[in-house]
């Protein structure tokens, strides 16, 4: 018959056993667990190896193998994604006033802000990766660094106002064209620049609104002269056509001289009686007496 001691020898050694047990199970399943990657839609997985450094072999949408703990997999995000640089506190990814200083062609000081749309490769993820590092880091080494020598040197080329006139679109495509260049070197791709705001310093604006304010007095002069003139033209014509009807008229009464007649009669008052006598006969009126 067991001891008490026994029993509890074989109660801890069976405990023990059982603990194993459970922690071997827990190391499978997070060995396992770990060999398993998930890629999202819209990204891609690039693979470390522990010997072998980083693979060229990308992983698409969806589960895959790798060899667990040996390897670890970046996620990366391959849809659009954007980068702002806003003079408004808190807009883009500096919480600080982030716009782009610039000095135009004619010497003026403008801060820009812009949105910068783009996507990675996915076909050269890796090379991302072994290159640039992680979002974060090419955000930093590319995205925000090109972006701006580009803005800059494009805002060179042009006066102040063009920024803010029909030439924006031209302005537009020039920094595109250049930051898909300077982009495209690095596996990333510009989708678009949005050219949001541009900010002019204190007295060059009072100096725009000034020159606003002339620009509409003139417009209104212009309209008012217009305005006159048409009104000028309307009464021309207007005593052109009335000398014209006066003349018909006159005409008329020179061929049918019955119609004065007809006219005097037409302002005779009611309680007047009258005839038509022949030519060169007076007429007998019948004067009502009062």
């Amino acid at each position: 018959m067991a001891t008490v001691v026994e029993l509890k020898q074989q109660f801890l050694a069976e405990k023990v056993k059982f603990s194993i047990i459970i922690v071997a199970i827990v190391i499978i399943l997070f060995i396992i667990l770990d060999g398993f990657v998930s890629v999202p839609p819209g990204h891609v997985g690039v693979v470390f190896d522990q010997g072998q450094g980083v693979l060229e072999d990308e992983l698409d949408e969806g589960l895959h193998l790798k060899i667990p703990f040996w390897q670890q997999v970046t996620v990366m995000d391959a849809r659009t994604q954007e980068y702002t640089m806003s003079i408004a506190k808190g807009e883009g990814y500096k919480t600080d006033d982030d716009s782009i200083e610039s000095r135009s062609k004619d010497g003026q000081v403008v801060w820009v802000d812009a949105t910068i749309l783009f996507h990675i490769d996915k076909a050269q993820a890796d090379d991302i990766k072994r290159e640039l590092g992680t979002k974060m880091d090419y955000y930093a080494k590319i995205i925000r660094p090109r972006a701006r020598e580009v803005i800059r040197a494009v805002v060179a080329n042009y006066n102040a106002l063009d920024l803010v006139s029909e030439k924006r679109s031209q302005i537009v495509d020039d920094m595109s064209k250049a930051l898909k260049v300077a982009y495209s070197k690095h596996n990333i791709e510009l989708e678009e620049v949005v050219l949001r705001n541009v900010t002019y310093s204190n007295d060059f604006a009072a100096a725009i609104e000034e020159k606003e304010v002339a620009r509409q007095k003139i417009k209104i002069s212009e309209y008012q002269k217009e305005q006159a003139s048409e009104l000028k033209e309307k009464k021309i014509i207007e005593a052109e056509g009335e000398a014209e009807a006066i003349k018909l008229k006159g005409d008329a009464l020179r061929d049918n001289p019955e119609v004065i007649q007809l006219e005097f009669v037409n302002k005779i008052g009611p309680n007047i009686s009258w005839g038509i006598l022949p030519n060169s006969v007076m007429p007998l009126l019948n004067m009502p007496k009062f």
